[in-house]
């Protein structure tokens, strides 16, 4: 008879950790890859390399996968990170952030240290590592509309299967009408809340999750 294990267990026995680790960075390579090719080919400065003003991209409102979200909550939990008072700020931003329309948010993101550097940069949300810019910094800043940014393609479509084959490795069923995402530090806090249970799959299917129409009114 199979032991009962939890999702933390489960996704550590599995190889499922490490499977998507080796995603992840592949996904911010090819990002990279895509975003100095276009610099290349048009002659654009990457503006990303050289920035010194405030991480304007880092106070962003960035919506990730379920996958996302748990490789995040195992790097906060292997390194002691995962705190009562980290899981009250996660639940707080989260609900502000989901309370606000994407153009309006503007927030330094929870896991930017006071120095402006990301202490989850290896696992960050491909969100995070598909934003590269060729203009000026400072038109970041000021959030105008003529910053000329990096558009992924064939990353977005190889998070999407990496998540489509998370799901079937976790026997997480797809719900009708709905998807696996949410704001960063939602999703951050539903791996960390489902990391010791043993019904972590039943949890994760009665969550409320969003259907396409709803997030087509947040990103609006």
């Amino acid at each position: 008879m199979a032991s009962v294990r939890t999702l933390g267990e489960f996704v550590a026995g599995e190889n499922i950790l490490a499977w998507l680790a080796e995603e992840i960075a592949q996904n911010h390579a090819d990002s990279t890859r895509g975003a100095t090719d276009v610099a290349k080919r048009a002659r654009l400065p990457m503006a990303c390399s050289t920035c010194a003003v405030t991480k304007a991209c880092c106070s962003s409102y960035v919506i990730v996968r379920l996958y996302e979200g748990l490789i995040v909550a195992d790097t906060l939990a292997r390194t002691g990170r995962d705190t009562p008072a980290l899981r009250a700020d996660l639940r707080e931003r989260a609900e502000a952030m989901e309370a606000t329309r994407a153009q309006a948010w503007n927030r330094p993101c929870v896991f930017l240290d006071e120095a402006e550097r990301c202490t989850v940069y290896a696992v960050r949300p491909t969100t995070c590592a598909q934003l590269y810019v060729y203009s000026a910094p400072e038109l970041c800043v000021a959030r105008s509309s003529q910053v000329r940014s990096y558009t992924p393609r064939d990353e977005v479509v190889s998070a999407n299967r990496v998540e489509e084959t998370f799901r079937e490795r976790l026997s997480l069923r797809k719900k009708a009408g709905r998807r696996y995402l949410g704001v960063l530090p939602r999703m951050v806090l539903v791996s960390l809340e489902a990391w010791d249970r043993t019904d972590f799959r039943d949890y994760l299917r009665q969550l409320p999750w969003p259907t396409d129409a709803e997030w087509a009114q947040v990103i609006t």
